[in-house]
């Protein structure tokens, strides 16, 4: 196995210095461009939602633009103990957070070069953020009983960059992997991504049936 690893990271390194060998999602174009779009699509979500919960504080009883009536209820979400994780409203860390993803994003389109480090330290954070959505999905869906469309907005960003860049990291060496988890990530990064979302859109439809269509 560690030969295995210590050959893949070979072939990674020597990908890295030769970019044109990686796809094009993985190449520094490519992959800037795929952060700085599901960054500020992320961002004008939370920059949406953060208008709304301050409407919300000044009147709550008002409505929100994506009370849609059925399943999508933006408001009982924003009411929720979820929705405020670590004492203030969830949407404040979005702000934070996809700013820094648009900023990279542009930093790696203007041609800088970041050492492994930095990779290693933005993939912890991606992971975080996603996992931390995962939570947020599981509380919306099956505890709150209400569904926010610009929260959803934010799990499809994250969850297509999150796959993206731990794939990328695969394969530009930043995380040593054997050769099955190399093939995965040259091949079937995007699938995967897509399945979750497919999976995803499945078990709202399943836990929502009947409400998704407003009366």
């Amino acid at each position: 196995m560690n030969e295995s690893i210590t050959a893949v990271s070979g072939t990674t390194a020597r990908q890295a210095d030769d970019p044109q060998s990686l796809p094009w999602w993985a190449r520094r174009v490519g992959f800037a461009w795929i952060t700085i779009i599901t960054g500020l699509g992320s961002l004008v979500a939370a920059a949406v939602l953060v208008a709304e919960r301050v409407h919300l504080y000044i009147d709550a009883n008002t409505r929100t633009s994506c009370d849609f009536g059925g399943a999508f209820s933006c408001s009982s979400v924003m009411k929720s103990e979820a929705a405020q994780a670590f004492g203030f409203p969830n949407p404040f860390i979005g702000l934070v957070g996809f700013s820094v993803l648009i900023v990279i994003g542009v930093t790696v389109l203007s041609g800088a070069s970041m050492p492994r480090w930095y990779w290693i330290g933005f993939q912890v954070g991606v992971l975080a953020a996603f996992g931390f959505l995962v939570w947020l999905y599981s509380e919306a869906v099956y505890f709150i009983g209400a569904l926010c469309i610009y929260c959803m907005i934010c799990w499809l960003m994250m969850t297509i960059l999150m796959f993206v860049s731990l794939a990328r990291s695969i394969l530009t060496g930043v995380i040593p992997a054997p050769a099955w988890l190399h093939s995965w990530a040259r091949g079937w990064a995007w699938m995967t991504a897509i399945i979750v979302l497919l999976a995803c859109a499945a078990s709202i439809l399943f836990r929502f049936m009947g409400l998704l269509i407003p009366a």
